[in-house]
């Protein structure tokens, strides 16, 4: 029997390219995969400061109100939200939503030729999920679980979805070949942050404040944390997630230059959330004289918020600007939101909404061309339109939030399925509505309230 012909050069270095793709392949998955398990940690961060700061007799209520959103956004992902977000463009060259891809329908096909949707709707959904997540402090300690989960669910199946659509599909009428400066937003400054942020707002205001909130003849101490170390913890938590947030949003780690990029990405996203703490820190200070915990906390936030947008195309210098005037920019929101008497338990609009705007701005301000970036102060090619675009941007995203929030949650409350009685909140949530009553007990089988 004649022995094999050997394989011709030609086919060698087919053999080869074909090697370098798939562990080109693999290297970027598990990169995304690694990021992806990254941001969803973000929950457990979310939920301790969110639990921090309610009231001891609502710490149950909280916490089954982030779980929800979990579930609920995983759900609504799978069988609409995704398909709307990625699916094939519903028009050429400025398309509104998608329309394919609904309950994993193609999937496998487009395995059969190299595309790993699978991957994409892992990491996706943890960003879908976060946003979602954004709004529960904001409404903690007077909303139903009823009313909450509804709006979960339209948030994560319509309202994120379309933004992501618009923006980071890459055929979305914000951000495409076809226009002369598109949208962008790196990682979510607008698109997750701003978006639940503005949520978050509306349903506040529409939920109304807690009970005895802004009321002159009430201790407003009541209202205060209940858990500084807890909040603390998952400020740190979140601080950690950010770095599967932000570099894992570069979506590849097979060169030289990937690596330079996410690691580029990373120190931006250090120096921002560093930046925001400080700034917020010192301001709090100087103002009351008090050293203030949840100010650092709130103020790192805002800084990690700021930076999210720009993180892939600012150079650390102005990384720190950034994330310093994130803080700012929380504090606006902050004093705003009292003026108002909008009843914000986490500051979820100051953190996430205000500074959230900033963000998208600083990309069409500080955008280097070195690293990829088309801002004004750099002077860069259509940097003017940049910037517009950014401000039609910041603006679609807050009437369209903002608009499905107010269409769900004033319906919902007219109904009676938003808001809890007063006596429940006099007694506390946990007593009144969760088993057992109490999320402590001091070991000798006696609940803590």
């Amino acid at each position: 029997m004649a022995d094999a012909a050997p394989p011709t050069l030609a086919e060698l270095t087919a053999q080869v390219a074909q090697m370098k793709a798939d562990y080109d392949e693999a290297l970027d998955t598990c990169w995304i995969l690694v990021c992806a398990a990254l941001v969803f940690f973000m929950h457990a961060g979310f939920t301790m400061l969110e639990t921090g700061c309610v009231q001891l007799k609502n710490t149950q209520n909280i916490l089954c109100k982030n779980g929800l959103v979990v579930v609920i956004a995983t759900i609504c992902w799978y069988l609409i939200g995704y398909g709307l977000a990625y699916g094939e463009p519903n028009t050429e060259g400025g398309s509104f939503c998608g329309t394919s891809h609904f309950a994993g329908g193609g999937f496998l096909e487009e395995q059969a030729n190299g595309v790993n949707r699978w991957r994409d709707w892992f990491f996706q959904w943890a960003f879908c999920a976060t946003c979602g997540t954004i709004v529960s402090g904001a409404m903690a300690e007077r909303t139903a679980l009823t009313g909450f989960a509804v709006y979960v669910a339209a948030m994560t199946t319509f309202v994120y979805p379309i933004v992501v659509h618009w923006t980071w599909s890459g055929a979305g009428w914000l951000n495409n070949d076809t226009r002369t400066a598109s949208y962008k937003d790196f990682a979510g400054s607008g698109i997750v942050h701003m978006c639940g942020g503005i949520s978050a707002l509306v349903g506040a205001a529409v939920v109304g404040p807690r009970q005895g909130r802004f009321a002159a003849d009430v201790d407003q101490d009541k209202f205060v944390p209940h858990n500084v170390p807890i909040l603390v913890l998952g400020t740190f938590i979140l601080f950690f997630g950010w770095f599967g947030f932000n570099p894992g949003s570069s979506l590849a780690m097979k060169s030289q230059a990937d690596a330079f990029s996410a690691s580029m990405v990373a120190m931006n996203t250090t120096a921002g959330g560093a930046m925001g703490g400080l700034v917020v820190y010192l301001l709090e200070f100087v103002l009351t004289k008090k050293h203030s915990v949840g100010a650092l906390c709130n103020g790192i936030l805002a800084g990690l918020v700021g930076i999210t947008a720009a993180c892939g195309s600012v150079e650390p210098g102005e990384a720190f600007v950034i994330g310093g005037v994130g803080g700012l920019f929380y504090l606006a929101g902050s004093a705003l939101a009292r003026a108002i008497k909008v009843d914000d338990p986490i500051e979820a609009f100051a953190v996430h909404g205000c500074a959230g705007f900033w963000g998208v701005l600083a990309v069409g301000l500080f955008g280097s061309e070195e690293v990829g970036g088309n801002g004004i102060f750099h002077g860069g090619e259509n940097s003017g339109a940049q910037l517009g675009v950014q401000l039609l941007g910041a603006l679609m995203i807050t009437l369209w939030s903002g608009g499905f929030a107010a269409l769900f949650f004033v319906p919902l409350k007219a109904a009676g399925l938003l808001r809890v009685s007063e006596e429940m909140q006099t007694m506390g949530l946990d007593e009144a509505k969760h088993s057992p009553r109490s999320a402590y007990s001091m070991g000798d089988g006696k609940a803590q309230v």
